[in-house]
Protein backbone atom coordinates (compact mmCIF):
# COMPACT_ATOMS: atom_id res chain seq x y z
CA UNK A 1 0.00 0.00 0.00
CA UNK A 2 1.48 3.37 -0.99
CA UNK A 3 2.39 5.84 1.72
CA UNK A 4 0.34 9.06 1.89
CA UNK A 5 3.08 11.06 3.54
CA UNK A 6 0.88 14.02 4.42
CA UNK A 7 -1.48 11.85 6.44
CA UNK A 8 1.48 10.21 8.18
CA UNK A 9 2.93 13.61 9.06
CA UNK A 10 -0.46 14.71 10.39
CA UNK A 11 -0.76 11.54 12.50
CA UNK A 12 2.68 12.02 14.08
CA UNK A 13 2.05 15.75 14.53
CA UNK A 14 -1.24 15.05 16.35
CA UNK A 15 0.55 12.62 18.68
CA UNK A 16 3.25 15.19 19.42
CA UNK A 17 0.93 17.58 21.24
CA UNK A 18 2.74 20.52 19.63
CA UNK A 19 0.72 23.64 18.76
CA UNK A 20 0.21 24.20 15.05
CA UNK A 21 1.82 27.64 15.14
CA UNK A 22 4.92 26.22 16.84
CA UNK A 23 5.16 23.35 14.36
CA UNK A 24 4.83 25.78 11.44
CA UNK A 25 7.51 28.05 12.89
CA UNK A 26 9.93 25.17 13.40
CA UNK A 27 9.57 23.96 9.80
CA UNK A 28 9.78 27.53 8.45
CA UNK A 29 6.31 27.76 6.96
CA UNK A 30 2.92 29.28 7.69
CA UNK A 31 0.18 27.61 9.71
CA UNK A 32 -1.97 27.63 6.57
CA UNK A 33 0.70 25.74 4.65
CA UNK A 34 0.89 23.04 7.35
CA UNK A 35 -2.66 22.00 6.38
CA UNK A 36 -1.51 21.83 2.77
CA UNK A 37 1.35 19.53 3.81
CA UNK A 38 -1.15 17.21 5.51
CA UNK A 39 -2.96 16.82 2.16
CA UNK A 40 0.14 15.99 0.09
CA UNK A 41 0.76 12.48 -1.16
CA UNK A 42 4.36 13.46 -1.98
CA UNK A 43 6.87 15.82 -0.39
CA UNK A 44 10.41 16.97 -1.11
CA UNK A 45 13.04 15.04 0.79
CA UNK A 46 14.63 18.13 2.34
CA UNK A 47 11.27 19.22 3.74
CA UNK A 48 10.51 15.71 5.00
CA UNK A 49 13.92 15.65 6.67
CA UNK A 50 13.19 18.92 8.49
CA UNK A 51 9.70 17.74 9.54
CA UNK A 52 11.19 14.49 10.83
CA UNK A 53 13.73 16.40 12.91
CA UNK A 54 11.04 18.63 14.41
CA UNK A 55 8.69 15.75 15.20
CA UNK A 56 11.52 13.39 16.17
CA UNK A 57 10.30 10.75 13.73
CA UNK A 58 11.99 8.87 10.87
CA UNK A 59 9.47 9.26 8.04
CA UNK A 60 11.91 7.75 5.55
CA UNK A 61 11.47 4.36 7.21
CA UNK A 62 7.86 4.33 5.98
CA UNK A 63 9.20 3.82 2.45
CA UNK A 64 11.29 0.73 3.28
CA UNK A 65 10.05 -2.24 1.22
CA UNK A 66 10.38 -4.70 4.08
CA UNK A 67 7.72 -4.08 6.71
CA UNK A 68 9.74 -4.73 9.83
CA UNK A 69 8.85 -3.80 13.39
CA UNK A 70 11.20 -0.80 13.37
CA UNK A 71 9.36 1.00 10.55
CA UNK A 72 7.50 3.36 12.90
CA UNK A 73 10.16 4.04 15.50
CA UNK A 74 11.11 7.60 16.38
CA UNK A 75 14.10 9.39 14.94
CA UNK A 76 16.42 8.58 17.82
CA UNK A 77 17.06 5.38 15.89
CA UNK A 78 19.12 7.57 13.55
CA UNK A 79 21.99 7.14 15.99
CA UNK A 80 22.43 3.49 15.03
CA UNK A 81 23.20 2.34 11.52
CA UNK A 82 20.12 1.44 9.53
CA UNK A 83 19.38 0.84 5.92
CA UNK A 84 16.81 3.00 4.26
CA UNK A 85 15.70 2.80 0.67
CA UNK A 86 15.37 6.00 -1.34
CA UNK A 87 14.12 6.10 -4.92
CA UNK A 88 15.58 8.89 -7.03
CA UNK A 89 14.17 9.83 -10.40
CA UNK A 90 16.68 11.56 -12.64
CA UNK A 91 15.89 13.78 -15.60
CA UNK A 92 19.36 13.82 -17.17
CA UNK A 93 20.23 17.24 -15.75
CA UNK A 94 23.45 17.57 -13.76
CA UNK A 95 21.78 20.07 -11.40
CA UNK A 96 19.09 17.54 -10.51
CA UNK A 97 21.68 14.88 -9.74
CA UNK A 98 23.66 17.35 -7.62
CA UNK A 99 20.51 18.26 -5.69
CA UNK A 100 19.72 14.60 -5.01
CA UNK A 101 23.28 13.96 -3.86
CA UNK A 102 23.05 16.91 -1.48
CA UNK A 103 19.76 15.61 -0.04
CA UNK A 104 21.10 12.07 0.33
CA UNK A 105 24.19 13.43 2.05
CA UNK A 106 21.96 15.26 4.54
CA UNK A 107 20.01 12.06 5.22
CA UNK A 108 23.23 10.09 5.64
CA UNK A 109 24.51 12.57 8.21
CA UNK A 110 21.44 11.86 10.35
CA UNK A 111 21.90 8.11 10.22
Amino acid sequence: MPVHIGKEIERVYQQSGMKLSEFARRINTSSRNVYSIFERAEIKTDQLLKIGEVLNYNFFSLYAPEADSTAHEPAERYGSRRRIVVTVELDGQAATLAQHIQQLTAINQLI
